[in-house]
């Protein structure tokens, strides 16, 4: 720094700067980031505090100081050192409370490097090699062999993030096997949970065809209900999703700077924030989404496919004979909860919603379809909508579970399964 005039404008906008990153990006970025939704654990809320007084603290020196600070070249290099190790021990700082929130910052970049999945479009590699064998590998990374032994029970469990759905380390599927490996001590029981959040019928179709028929299932329970109903509030309805699932959102989308800096935890949370900022400023104009009525019933063009897609699903598996349970998707009725999960996506922009009171009534409509088909092909139904009752213990949204809703999901499942004596006791 050459200029000792523009010294007292540096320091001043340095000063600033200080003041606004512990009061806005401090208390409101990484403070937001770390609660996940809800109120700070008190060591977050201290350690926040004290990066607020430092920076407070040494943006309010830099203000008062400015005219009397002089800055030479050593003084000049000794700050963008300091600035350089600030930035280094956030990134530490970043991935070390990441991971103790359970977390894993790779999982961002992995995300956005992620690659068209032939026929499936996105979603995760069910397959490792090992030793030279293959094995499937479940949604959560439970390793099961591909050439499943014998006296083993396989079910496979497909669906969409309400299958995938994962809390404090439990999802139904795995604790279904555990039930069921209780109630048949004689079996080997293997339930492979292959869920993906946004799988909707064309995918189970696919991942049916070209993966879980050669894992030779001995059961399969499906449910999936949300993920098509919303692909029929995109404008110019496809019979095969493409309105909606050609959406940015579900397409790799990798920019410059993901390039450069999607190595580093910080970088995601800043970008998290950002576009938290932006829902903000949505809000602020009351447009995150946008309803409109579009009467009692579904678009009738969407549930005819729908009803196709699990036809043809069933179709599949029956002609392996393998035995199907088709389940409805519970639901939290309030359209508090229905926030909670819809109101911050990316395609808001795109996509028209119904009515609160309307879409109720087309999630219904769209269950109900699950049974029919299920009674007219001859398989197994399990209402799960009508068991959990819109219960606002068993939600963490509008229709993703609490670990008490997965408890009581596998139990559904296991009762059900243990009175139509689906798995014998005994070979």
């Amino acid at each position: 720094m050459n200029s000792n005039s523009k010294q007292p404008l540096v320091f001043l906008v340095l000063g600033m700067a200080g003041i606004v990153a512990a009061v806005v990006f401090n208390e409101w970025t990484i403070a937001a980031w770390l609660s996940y939704g809800g109120s700070l654990r008190l060591f977050d809320r201290v350690a926040i505090w004290m990066v607020d007084f430092i920076l407070v603290g040494g943006g309010v020196m830099l203000i008062r100081k400015r005219r009397a600070i002089r800055m030479g070249k050593a003084e000049f290099l000794l700050l963008c050192g300091t600035l350089g190790i600030l930035l280094v021990g956030s990134e530490g700082a970043a991935r070390i409370l990441d991971r103790a929130h359970g977390n894993d910052f790779l999982q961002n970049k992995q995300r956005a490097e992620r690659g068209i999945i032939p026929f499936r479009m996105f979603g995760p590699d069910f397959y490792a090699m090992e030793d030279g064998m293959r094995y499937i590998v479940g949604r959560h990374g439970e390793k099961f062999p591909f050439e499943k032994k014998e006296g083993v029970f396989r079910i496979v469990a497909v669906g969409g993030s309400t299958t995938q759905n994962l809390v404090d380390g439990m999802h139904y599927p795995l604790r279904l096997q555990e039930l069921l490996s209780e109630m048949y001590p004689g079996r080997t029981i293997e339930v492979i949970n292959t869920g993906n959040s946004a799988y909707a019928t064309p995918h189970l179709i696919v991942l049916l065809s070209l993966d879980v028929l050669s894992w030779d299932p001995d059961l399969i329970i499906a449910s999936e209900n949300i993920n098509d109903l919303v692909a029929a509030y995109f404008p110019d309805f496809a019979l095969d999703y493409s309105n909606k699932y050609t959406h940015e959102t579900f397409l790799p989308q990798r920019s410059f700077t993901e390039a450069l800096f999607g190595w580093s935890r910080l970088y995601w949370v800043i970008v998290s924030r950002m576009e938290a900022l932006s829902y903000r400023m949505l809000e602020a104009r009351d447009t995150v989404y946008t309803r409109r009525s579009y009467g009692n019933e579904p678009p009738p063009e969407a549930k005819a496919v729908f009803r196709r897609n699990w036809e043809t699903f069933v179709d599949i598996a029956r002609a392996r004979d393998i035995p199907v349970i088709l389940a409805s998707q519970p639901l939290e009725p309030s359209e508090h909860y229905w926030n909670l999960h819809m109101r911050y996506k990316k395609y808001n922009t795109v996509a028209v919603y119904p009515l609160h009171e309307e879409f109720l009534l087309h999630h219904a409509t769209f269950n109900a379809t699950i049974k029919e088909v299920a009674h007219e092909k001859g398989v197994f139904f399990v209402d799960n909508a009508a068991v959990f009752a819109g219960e606002r213990t068993l939600f963490s949204d509008f229709v993703h579970y609490t670990r008490a809703g997965i408890e009581e999901l596998a139990n559904q499942y296991a009762t059900f399964i243990d009175r139509h004596h689906i798995i014998n006791h005994e070979l």
